[in-house]
């Protein structure tokens, strides 16, 4: 049988605090010698990939708020299980999450909460929601720029408030440390105040230099040379400056939750294509599951570069980068007219965001500059033809339109759900604006404003939706 050794949660105290470096490097690092599974907590597309690339494992999300909670613990179990050693590295600081929750909805029970107790503040959606909820142990990453004695008050600060939501912190690991004497000076402070210890530290000025665009991150849709060597560069650091057996000893698992039975509908016989490339990448693996358990067998096509579909029932056009792919999403005028083909004669397509756009009439990308700095990148400033299928034009712009999660109703379900769902969650990310050229049935409502479109068999908006949680059986 197989013997799962450890699982840990990696959080801070705040964003920006080095998360991302150390779970990177340090899934890069475990994974030359065991077999490394990573998740990300939130609803994020991009640390995902890069997850993958540093684990050499697929990474899974797990988001109490989006997913609910017997999701997450399915999720965790299914691939903690076929893994050594499972990092799960968390969103922003510690405790921030989901703040509230509206009561206007009639929830179905899988996604109600078992989350506050004992009159606690809610934690939900948050990393500490998903330590608690999984039993995790927990790793702290904490910026030491700047710091010398005054870790251990931050430090005492998340200790004791984890101990009251029955949270084991037990580690520590500083980041941006000057020398060794300092580092020395952060694990006398720990040790002074009896707190979790300090488990190493990652020296300053070590970054992780990746790429990032309007959507943070640059999201990574295969390896590169590059990327390979600043992966192991950060490993090789990680085990020279990180106590990696005392980590590995303190986050020792084991897993006593309770999995939830999953629905399964007969078998369809159907075929999905899945639109994979560099303009479309954003998928969560698990929905990609459901549609499988529900009958339908994945063929995956490139609107970049294939001419046709394949011979499918149905099409998922997932999130990703039409923007900046515009130009040569334009010049594939034969997938873009299969495409419209497809949707007039009736068949099925379901479009998330970046999907949703390559389904309007045209894409206008400019060259303005982001309000806050951020870069801004897409295609030549040009107007850019595109499937047709929706009388619309997505304009590229230089703010955000929209970031959250998002609650409300489907209008009309989708093809691939049960006709009894009709409440969704999910959540928006986006630059862009799409404006409708005439008349659609709405496809959701959230607070009663109509969102997205339905046009003969074709649902469409900006939301990216979590919907394999609809699996588990009520």
């Amino acid at each position: 049988m197989q013997t799962y050794s450890s699982a840990f949660c990696i959080t801070a105290p705040s964003s920006g605090e080095g998360k991302t470096t150390l779970a990177m490097g340090l899934m890069r690092l475990l994974s030359r010698t065991h077999k490394v599974q990573a998740f990300k907590c939130g609803p994020d597309y991009v640390d995902t990939s890069y997850h993958a690339i540093a684990s050499k494992n697929t990474s899974y999300n797990l988001d109490t708020w989006l997913m609910g909670e017997k999701e997450v613990i399915n999720t965790f179990t299914k691939y903690y299980t076929q893994a050594e050693i499972s990092i799960i590295e968390g969103v922003m600081g510690f405790f921030d999450g989901k703040k509230y929750e509206e009561k206007s909805f009639s929830l179905p029970t899988y996604l109600h909460s078992t989350e506050k107790q004992n009159n606690l503040p809610n934690i939900e959606g948050s990393t500490a929601h998903i330590a608690k909820l999984l039993q995790l142990p927990v790793i702290m990453v904490i910026n030491a720029k700047g710091m010398a004695q005054s870790i251990s008050a931050i430090v005492r600060g998340f200790y004791e408030q984890a101990q009251e939501y029955s949270i084991n912190l037990v580690g520590i690991i500083a980041n941006n440390v000057g020398s060794e004497r300092h580092y020395q000076i952060l694990q006398e402070s720990l040790a002074a105040w009896n707190l979790p210890p300090l488990l190493g530290y990652i020296p300053k000025n070590i970054h992780f230099k990746a790429k990032e665009r309007q959507l943070g991150l640059n999201h990574i849709f295969q390896t590169n040379e590059e990327l390979e060597k600043q992966l192991d560069l950060l490993a090789d650091i990680l085990e020279k400056h990180i106590d990696i057996t005392k980590l590995l000893s303190l986050t020792h698992y084991q897993n006593t939750l309770k999995n939830f039975a999953i629905q399964k509908k007969q078998t369809q016989n159907k075929k999905i294509g899945i639109a994979y490339d560099e303009a479309f990448c954003f998928y969560y693996p698990e929905n990609l599951h459901y549609l499988e358990n529900n009958g339908y067998e994945l063929c995956y096509f490139s609107p970049l570069k294939d001419k046709k579909l394949p011979n499918v029932h149905a099409i998922y056009l997932g999130g990703g980068y039409p923007e900046i792919y515009a130009d040569l999403l334009s010049k594939n005028t034969q997938m873009r007219q299969a495409i419209f083909n497809f949707a007039e004669n009736n068949g099925y397509i379901f479009a998330e965001c970046g999907g949703y756009m390559y389904l309007c009439s045209k894409l206008i990308t400019t060259n303005e500059q982001s309000l806050d700095h951020k870069n801004l990148e897409q295609a030549h400033s040009n107007i850019y033809p595109m499937c047709n299928v929706i009388k619309a034009t997505a304009i590229m712009g230089n703010r955000l339109h929209s970031l959250g999660y998002k609650q409300g109703y489907f209008c009309n379900t989708p093809f691939f759900l049960d006709k009894k769902i009709t409440y969704f969650r999910g959540h928006e990310f986006h630059w862009s604006d799409i404006k409708l050229e005439q008349d659609y049935t709405p496809f959701l409502t959230i607070n009663k404003q109509p969102i997205g479109i339905i046009y003969k068999n074709v649902f469409a908006s900006y939301m990216h939706f979590y919907f394999a949680n609809s699996s588990i059986c009520e």
